[in-house]
C-alpha cells in the first residue's frame, strides 16, 4: 500500500473557528486537501489456487500439490471431511487414485472442524478436548472462529489421505518407503509386530536406535531403546499378589471391626432396655 501526499495551500493553524479572522463571501479561503493513492498488490493466481497436502500412510511420504485450474479441484466442492473422492480429474498421474478429505484451511487461515456441517465460518465455544483449540489453563473455555467441514471455493489448503493407490507411481508419494523412526513400545504391539507368542521374551525384540553425542564429535554412537509398557514380569506378578493380599487383609479386618461394633451396639441396646424397664417398674411400685 502506497500513500501519495499532494501539497495544497497553507493550512490555517487556528484551533477554534472563533480564533480565525472573518472572511467575506468573495474571498473564501481555499482549504488544504490530501490525496491518497492506495496500491494493493493482488496476486490473481493465488485467488484461484488450491494447495493439496496429500499423505500416503502406506509409504510414510507426504507431498504438496498446487492446483491452479478450478475445474480440476472442483471435485472436492460440497464434500465433507472423511468423504472419499476419486482423484482422476487432478491429472493423469492421479488416475485410479481415491483420496479421503481429512481437513483444510480457508483463505484467512481458519481450520476446518469435523462435525460443523456448514460451508462457512462460525464461532463456537470450545474447551479442552475439542479440535482447533488448545487450552492454556485448566477448565478454560473460549469462543473461537472455525470453518465448517464442507469444502467450498474459499478453501485454499486441503489435506488428503490416499485410500486406494492407482495405476501409476507418483514421485515423492508412492515411489519409495520411508522407514519409521521409532518402533512399537507396548508389549502386545511388539508381539504382534514380530509375530511372537506368549512364551517369547519381548525385551530381545525392542527396536533400538543410534544416538550420536552432540557435545563430543569423536564419541562412539550409543543405542537407545524405549521402556516397554504393559510388560508382564515376575516382579509385576508379585506386586499384584501383594496388593491382592493387602485387600484381603483389609476386608477381613473391616469384617471383624463390624462384628465387634454390632456386638457392642446390641449390648448397649440391651442395657438401655433394662434401664427403661427398671424405671417403669419403679414408677408402678410408687
Amino acid at each position: 500500500m502506497a500513500h501519495q501526499l499532494v501539497d495544497g495551500p497553507e493550512l490555517d493553524t487556528a484551533r477554534h473557528p472563533q480564533d480565525r479572522p472573518p472572511a467575506g463571501d468573495d474571498d473564501l479561503e481555499p482549504c488544504a486537501y490530501i490525496q491518497l493513492t492506495l496500491v494493493f498488490d493482488v496476486d490473481a493466481e493465488n485467488l484461484t489456487r488450491m494447495k493439496l497436502n496429500i499423505a500416503n500412510p502406506a509409504t510414510g511420504q507426504q507431498k504438496t500439490v498446487n492446483v491452479e485450474e478450478e475445474r480440476r479441484y472442483r471435485i472436492f466442492f460440497d464434500k465433507k471431511i472423511s468423504q472419499e473422492v476419486e482423484a482422476d480429474p487432478l491429472g493423469d498421474e492421479f488416475k485410479g487414485y481415491i483420496v479421503r478429505v481429512t481437513g483444510g484451511n480457508d483463505k484467512q487461515g481458519f481450520p476446518m472442524k469435523q462435525g460443523v456441517l456448514l460451508p462457512h465460518r462460525v464461532r463456537l465455544l470450545l474447551s479442552d478436548g475439542h479440535s482447533c483449540y488448545r487450552t492454556r489453563r485448566n477448565g478454560e473455555r473460549k469462543r473461537k472462529s472455525v470453518r465448517g467441514c464442507i469444502v467450498g471455493p474459499d478453501i485454499t489448503v486441503l489435506s488428503l489421505v490416499i485410500v486406494k493407490q492407482g495405476e501409476g507411481e507418483i514421485p515423492g508419494l508412492t515411489d519409495s518407503v520411508l522407514p519409521k523412526r521409532l518402533g512399537p513400545k507396548r508389549a502386545t504391539k511388539i508381539r504382534r509386530f514380530f509375530n511372537l507368542g506368549k512364551d517369547d521374551d519381548v525385551r530381545k525384540y525392542v527396536v533400538r536406535r543410534e544416538v550420536k553425542s552432540s557435545k563430543k564429535e569423536n564419541a562412539k554412537p550409543s543405542t537407545k531403546a524405549p521402556k516397554i509398557q504393559r510388560l508382564v514380569t515376575p516382579i509385576r506378578l508379585q506386586r499384584r499378589r501383594h496388593l491382592r493380599a493387602l485387600n484381603r487383609r483389609r476386608f477381613d479386618r473391616q469384617k471383624e471391626q463390624k462384628a465387634e461394633y454390632d456386638a457392642l451396639m446390641q449390648k448397649r441396646l440391651a442395657e438401655k432396655k433394662a434401664k427403661v424397664a427398671a424405671i417403669k417398674a419403679s414408677h408402678k411400685a410408687a
